[in-house]
C-alpha cells in the first residue's frame, strides 16, 4: 500500500511559512558520508502511546523510499476496553487530530526540516520553527520522502496523557 502524502508548511508558533529552507546553503558532505547515507537502513522504533512525536534518529533525503510496518496495541483511554486499537487505529475520525481523515489512534509519520529555534521571552520555552509533512502509516505503508529532514513517528491523537501501550515500527529506508 502506498500512502498519499499531504504536505503542510507550519511553524511551531502557529504562523505559516513557505520556502524558507529552500534558500539555506547546503552543507558540504564528505564521500564517506555520502557512501554511508546510500546504504539501506532498517531500524525498529518503539512508539509509546503517551509519548507524542518519537524521534527515530533517521535523517532522510528527497526521493528516498521509506517502508514502515507496525504492530502492537495501544489504549487511547486507560481503563476503557472500547478504546483499544492496533496501528490502523479506531474506526473513528475527529476534527482535532494531527492527520485528518485518518483513524484516531493510527500510527502516523512526520518528516521535519528545522528552520529556526528561538526562546519565547515571556515563558522561556524553546520554540522550533519547522517545515514538515505528515502522513498516515497504519499497519504498513511505503512513502517517498519529499525533502531533506528527520523522521518522527507518533499517534494520530492530540490527547496523549491518558494513553497506554505501544507500537513497534520497523522502518526500512531505501536510498534514491
Amino acid at each position: 500500500m502506498t500512502a498519499r502524502i499531504r504536505v503542510q508548511w507550519g511553524l511551531a508558533a502557529g504562523a505559516w511559512i513557505c520556502g524558507l529552507a529552500l534558500f539555506a546553503p547546503a552543507r558540504p558532505s564528505s564521500p564517506l558520508q555520502d557512501q554511508f547515507a546510500a546504504l539501506p537502513l532498517e531500524k525498529t522504533i518503539v512508539v509509546a502511546a503517551d509519548a507524542g512525536w518519537v524521534d527515530t534518529a533517521i535523517d532522510v533525503r528527497p526521493g528516498e523510499e521509506l517502508h514502515i510496518s507496525a504492530s502492537g496495541e495501544i489504549n487511547l483511554q486507560k481503563g476503557n476496553p472500547e478504546a483499544v486499537c492496533g496501528p490502523a487505529g479506531l474506526d473513528l475520525v475527529t476534527v482535532d487530530q494531527p492527520v485528518p481523515n485518518v483513524n484516531l489512534g493510527a500510527l502516523i509519520g512526520k518528516v521535519v526540516q528545522p528552520v529556526a529555534r528561538r526562546v519565547d521571552e515571556d515563558s522561556g520555552i524553546e520554540i522550533r520553527d519547522e517545515i514538515f509533512v505528515l502522513f498516515p502509516v497504519g499497519p504498513e505503508t511505503t512513502v517517498t520522502v519529499p525533502f531533506k529532514g528527520r523522521l518522527y513517528l507518533g499517534i494520530n491523537e492530540n490527547v496523549l496523557k491518558d494513553n497506554g501501550g505501544m507500537y513497534s515500527a520497523v522502518v526500512v529506508r531505501r536510498p534514491a
